[in-house]
Formats: structure tokens, sequence, C-alpha cells
């Protein structure tokens, strides 16, 4: 599994309490007052003591392990996008399960994935370094359960592996270079054919891993080394490098890519513990049950199903209105046709409040354009419509009261965009109340909404 804490240990600094500190700096051999006692600073007395939120804490590695896991997270995801692109032929991985990552190929047969992290400035791998070993011993567990269904098992870091040369005198390093000594063990056909300087290190490997030589030798040869993007790194080159490789993407911003990305690293962190909510599993028999355990279904994720993207635009829509919007943002503004149209609906003293909603909706919509390029055209039509459907029935209610009917048409279509907006805000993407009266104001102008009986524009106000 992935190591937690890869780092080489440092020594725990023995916390003092805090009163016991400060009374000790005082005076270290005074007989000291309970710390109840002790004044804190007062506003005459500033505070010299260092600020918590700007100093780093060196002896709590939590950081540094969430970070080495949303590493293997992320290479989960960098198996999928490979998969996706025909790199890799995976149709699923499965996460925190016999391995790391356990990727599913369409030969139903498995590749086996080992992450580990390491600080470079610790020094290049090594054969007999205790995470490899450990590695290699996993590996040697999963071929003996499993057999042929393992077809491949990949040591992935983001450290080096060591390399020398050949002729280097230090025989002992050049025996466990991962590269030299794997390479070694694909020209044989049998452990006895293991050769010096590799020998020692193969026997070695052996009694650490407390196998034979042939499970030994059988593992090795599936062995193969990555080399993966550094640890400070890994997350712009999986959205820019990666993802944004993939066909649906290319046309993605940063900032799209970056947010998917981190909607697929969660996909996989979750597929990674144990959590499940699938209902079935209060229903499945522990003893006589059959069918897939509901655990392990958590842990599988397809890559046809996960890597899919979906503009989050898009899936704040539930009912869609194909086509393209009619508003045409940006165009020169037509006052008069407001003004005349609200006139005539007895809604003059409206045109200053609907113009203004007008401007700020215009406003606001090209910054989401600017921001969200992908998918905005469907949100515009979306609104679009949803608005318009609300004024085409406040029309037709008021009109049946009979002229001048502006005034209680304006009332209705208020109350009901402000319900549209608190109750159904994923019909118009989540926009606020304002917004879509500003859209009441861009319709009216574009002579889709009415508020009297229909009338012709003045040629100098189109």
């Amino acid at each position: 599994m992935t190591d937690a804490s890869p780092e080489p240990q440092r020594r725990q600094r023995k916390r003092t309490p805090r009163a016991a500190q400060s009374a000790s700096l005082a005076d270290p051999g005074a007989n000291h007052e309970p710390a109840a006692t002790l004044s804190s600073p007062t506003a005459a007395e500033p505070v010299t003591t260092p600020d918590p939120a700007t100093t780093r804490d060196f002896d709590d590695p939590g950081d540094a392990t969430q970070r080495n896991y949303r590493y293997q997270h992320a290479y989960g995801v960098m198996l999928m996008v490979a998969a996706s692109r025909g790199d890799k032929p995976y149709v699923a991985i499965w996460c925190e399960h016999h391995e790391d990552v356990l990727a599913q190929r369409d030969d139903d047969r498995y590749d086996a994935y080992q992450v580990k992290t390491s600080r470079p400035e610790c020094g290049a791998w090594r054969m007999n370094d205790a995470d490899v070993v450990k590695s290699i011993g996993r590996f040697v567990d999963l071929v003996r359960e499993f057999g042929d269904r393992i077809a491949n098992v990949f040591f992935v870091s983001n450290t080096e592996y060591d390399h020398i040369s050949d002729n280097s005198k230090d025989v002992k390093r050049c025996g466990r270079r991962p590269r030299a000594f794997l390479a070694h063990l694909r020209q044989c056909t049998c452990p006895t054919q293991v050769t010096d300087p590799y020998a020692e290190t193969f026997t070695d490997l052996q009694g650490q891993c407390g196998c034979s030589s042939i499970e030994l030798f059988e593992t090795l040869r599936r062995m193969d080394l990555i080399l993966g993007p550094s640890r400070d790194a890994f997350h712009a080159v999986l959205a820019h490098e990666h993802l944004g490789r993939l066909s649906d993407c290319r046309s993605l911003g940063p900032q799209k890519l970056d947010e998917w990305c981190e909607d697929l690293i969660a996909t996989v962190c979750r597929a990674c513990s144990l959590v499940v909510t699938d209902p079935i599993r209060h229903l499945a028999p522990l003893i006589n049950g059959s069918g897939v355990d509901p655990t392990l279904a958590a842990k599988c994720l397809l890559v046809a199903e996960v890597m899919v993207y979906k503009s989050r635009l898009e899936t704040n829509v539930p009912y869609r209105f194909p086509g393209d919007p009619g508003i045409r943002l940006g165009d020169l503004p037509r006052p008069s046709i407001l003004r005349e149209k609200l006139g005539h609906g007895d809604l003059a003293d409206q045109v200053d409040y609907l113009s203004e909603r007008a401007r700020a909706a215009e406003y606001n919509l090209i910054e989401i354009a600017t921001m969200q390029s992908d998918g905005f055209s469907a949100l515009l039509r979306q609104v679009e419509q949803m608005v318009l459907g609300e004024c085409t029935e406040a029309y037709l209610r008021a009109r049946v009261a009979g002229e001048p009917y502006g005034p209680a048409m304006m009332i209705d279509v208020q109350d009901r965009l402000r319900r549209l907006s608190q109750e159904r805000p994923a019909m118009v993407g989540n926009l606020p109340y304002e917004c879509l009266m500003g859209v009441v104001g861009l319709l009216t102008t574009d002579t889709r909404v009415w508020w009297s009986p229909r009338f012709p524009i003045q040629e100098s106000a189109a």
C-alpha cells in the first residue's frame, strides 16, 4: 500500500505544557503561582509569541501523509486516462483491493500497481530498500494466490532508480540497481541462471520475502518500474498533460480541467475507502449470500463510466431546451423599445428598475461566459426559455382581466421567478432572482415579452 510517511523519521520534540513554559521563561528557579493566576496580555502589552497561522508545524506529518495518498489516487486516474485513450488495455480499476491499484484488463487478467512516494533527496531506489522489498513481498503473495490471472506488477514512484556503470568497483551497488537487476532476470529462464552481481541480491530478497526461489523468480519476471510525476506537480501534470489530451477535454480551459481533475481524484479516494452507499448491503446474507459483495463493488471503477466529462452547467439542468439562445449579449442597447413597451402596459414607472436589472444581468452573464465558455450557450438557452415561459403564462392570465394589465402581469412574473429561483434553482443554472428579472428586461427589449397588446415598434426605436 502507499507509504503514508516515506520521509526519514525526525526526532520528536518533547513538548512542555504552555503554562509551565511561560513560568520557566519568567524565572527558572522561582516558586510559581498556579497557571490560573497568570494574566493574559492587554492591549497595552503587544503579543510577542509566534502566530500559529503563519508557522509551519514540522512535527506533525499529517499533511504530508495526505499528499502521498492523493498521489496514489491521482495515479489511479492516470491509468483510467490511459485506458480511455487506448494506451492501456484496462476496462476497470480496483482501488485498495489486494494492491494500491489493481487494473482489470480486457483479457480478464490484472496488472498490479504499488505506488510509493519518497523525498528525492533521500536517494534513488535500490533493490534492498525496505519499501522495495516490502512491495516485492506483496507481489509474491499476489502471484501465489492468483497465479496467471496476474499479468504484470509495477512499482511506481516519484523518485529515480539507482544506476551506475557496469564497470563500477562497487559490486554490491551494481547488483542492487533495480533496472539492471530486473533486466537481467528477464534474460534468465530459471533462478539458477541468475549470476553475479545479481545473485546475491536475489538470494537476499528470497530470504526477506520468505518464499521459494521459483516464486520470487516468477514474480520478478513480471515486475517493471515506472517513474511517475513529482509530488509537487502531479496535480497539474494530471489535469493539463493527461486529461487535456482526451478528445472530450481538448476545448476545456485550465479551470475546467482542474475541476474535473479534483472530481476524479475524489472518486478514486472514495473507492479506496470502505464507504458503501448501496442499500443492498443491508439485505445481503453474510453466510449464504450470493452475487457481488457491495463493499467490493464500491472499490471498482469502470473506465467507460467514470471517464466521461460532463459540464457542471449541464448537470445542473435536469430538463433541457435544445437549440441556440436568442439573446445576443453585448449588442447595442435599445432603451427606447423597453420604454415604449412598458409605457403601453402602464408600467412607465418600472422602466428604470427593469433597465438596471437588464444591464446587470447582461454584465454577469458575460462574466460567466468568459469564465465557463463550455456549456454556457446551453445555460443561456435554458434560462431564456424558462423565463420566457413564465412571462408568457403570466401574460395570458393577466390579459383575461382586460387592459391595462401590465402591473398585474409584472407582479405575477416577479412572484413566479422568485419561486423558480428558490424552489427549482437547477432549472435556471442556480442563477439568482435578480438575474432572472434582468433576463425579463432583455427579452422585453428584443420584443419577445409584451406588457400590453402588441403594437408596431417605431422604426427609430428598433
